[in-house]
């Protein structure tokens, strides 16, 4: 008989433990679910420039077989360019492509002008990758793509004639540094240009000794760039 009072008491004991009140203890807080609306700052922006430079040009031909030619230098290059600085991977803020418009002049001199000789203006179109290391309020700048363009005049009597090739193309390479004031950017650069096309058709002086004329310049160049978008914090 006491023994079965005690498994009686047992078992209500039992039963009274799940019958607790428990309403009192809830869910602990998620203290990392701020995290979902939150918007985190962003560290990199896209960034568009718009702006005109101007180059002292350093120019002459590589031609075979040589006609003693020489340098010259020439004053009149502008361009108006657009720069856009892109974010690769929202992680790098490195890259840029710069393209425009480029109205200049370009040519050598020789000894044996005017047989060999002239200057040309021409109207060009380039496409550089601009990588930009940025630092304070500085930029270091590094130049590497290509370049198409149409000569215009020339400073030959007689004007071009049928062997003369007007159109253009080529690489080009170099570097400079960018001060930045925002909303202004200056930028000084040096750049050398090597044309893949000659100036002329390789038989217009010969069908039997054909000559390969291929310009190249070296550009020194000071422009001033405008931020088309806002400033952020």
């Amino acid at each position: 008989m006491k023994r079965i009072a005690l498994a009686l008491v047992s078992i209500f004991i039992f039963l009274g433990a799940f019958a607790q009140d428990y309403s009192f203890m809830t869910e602990l807080p998620d203290d990392f679910s701020f995290l979902d609306t939150v918007p985190q700052k962003q560290k990199f922006f896209n960034e568009h420039l718009l702006g005109v430079q101007y180059s002292v040009d350093i120019c002459n031909v590589r031609s075979s077989p040589s006609v003693k030619q020489s340098s010259i230098l020439t004053y009149k290059n502008l361009s108006v360019l657009y720069t856009f600085y892109h974010v690769l991977w929202d992680k790098m803020a490195n890259f840029g492509l710069q393209t425009g418009v480029k109205y200049g002049s370009e040519g050598y001199a020789s000894e044996y002008y005017p047989t060999y000789g002239e200057i040309c203006t021409y109207a060009e179109i380039p496409l550089v990758s601009q990588f930009h290391l940025n630092f304070s309020r500085f930029r270091f700048l590094i130049n590497v793509g290509g370049y198409w363009g149409y000569r215009l005049t020339t400073d030959k009597e007689g004007g071009f004639d049928q062997y003369d090739q007007r159109y253009k193309y080529g690489i080009l390479a170099g570097g400079g540094f960018a001060m930045v004031f925002y909303p202004i950017e200056i930028h000084l650069e040096g750049n050398y240009k090597f044309s893949l096309a000659s100036m002329y058709h390789t038989n217009k002086y010969s069908d039997l000794y054909w000559m390969y004329t291929y310009p190249s310049n070296i550009m020194i160049s000071a422009g001033v760039f405008f931020h088309l978008e806002k400033k952020r914090k």
